[in-house]
């Protein structure tokens, strides 16, 4: 599930509000989207939708600061070596930390993960809904470590399926939200194109709805990416499967048959 879970991973992260935000880019390809508030040891400190992150210093090629939107790149170790002797201009977050100490700031925890599978059911406690798993897929295990915003992420054992069900705060509106994620899908998809583009209701509630084809690691994918608010929350989920598979088909059925089940217990 290695090369399919890294996709939707690096959407997630692609798609989370830039309002007023500074962007990393990862040595991975995949860019963290968020608001630069310190440097701990050898990592930054990033507030994102979802929570604080830290983020290698090592892992990053360059940083886009929200104040100029310039790229700025990010020393290596081996261009640290051969920095002259002179005192260096310090990078933006050593200038805060020099300038004011940095406030110790708790995130509020994330609510404890209360999921069941009943036959055919997945069942979600913490967040109050239930949705349709078919019997060839399983739910993958320690989705949420890497990827903090999946509430939960399942798929076949042969990696050529994958659904993923992710949670942040609602930023702006519904559509200006969609119209971010269409700027993150072609940064991701290689010969990207929609299908088809339409509304549609999801668990009960105005959703849009994007089918699109593309290509990441020399696989083509065939895709459908849902979004809709609930409440202060934005719900966004992407089903992929192997759009060369002779059961493209019938997977594009299965994810559909997912999405039509979702429905939440609670208000």
């Amino acid at each position: 599930m290695k090369r399919a879970f890294a996709c939707a991973l690096s959407l997630s992260l692609l798609l989370v509000s830039t309002a007023s935000a500074d962007e990393l880019k990862l040595k991975d390809g995949s860019t963290v989207i968020g608001k630069i508030v310190g440097y701990e040891g050898e990592s930054f400190k990033v507030e994102t939708s979802y929570g604080f992150a830290l983020v290698r210093r090592d892992k990053v090629v360059s940083i886009k600061i929200d104040d100029d939107k310039k790229p700025a790149p990010v020393a290596t170790d081996a261009a640290k070596s051969e920095a002259p002797k002179s005192t260096p201009a310090p990078t933006p977050a050593e200038s805060q930390r020099t300038a004011a100490p940095l406030a110790k700031v708790t995130p509020p925890p994330e609510p404890a993960m209360r999921e069941s599978v009943d036959g055919n059911t997945y069942t979600n406690l913490t967040y109050g809904f239930h949705m349709y798993k078919p019997p060839s897929w399983r739910v993958i295990e320690g989705a949420r470590r890497l990827l903090p915003s999946a509430i939960v992420a399942m798929g076949t054992n042969d990696e050529t399926t994958l659904l993923v069900l992710g949670r942040s705060r609602a930023t702006g509106t519904l559509d200006a939200q969609v119209a971010e994620t269409e700027r993150a899908l072609r940064q991701i998809y290689e010969n990207y194109r929609v299908v088809n583009d339409q509304r549609s209701v999801v668990a009960g509630v105005p959703a849009i709805e994007r089918r699109f084809h593309g290509t990441v690691s020399d696989r083509n994918w065939s895709c459908v990416l849902v979004s809709f608010s609930r409440g202060s929350d934005t719900f966004t989920i992407l089903g992929m499967t192997a759009a060369e598979s002779d059961l493209v088909q019938i997977q594009e059925n299965v994810i559909a048959r997912a999405l039509a089940s979702l429905a939440f217990d609670r208000p």
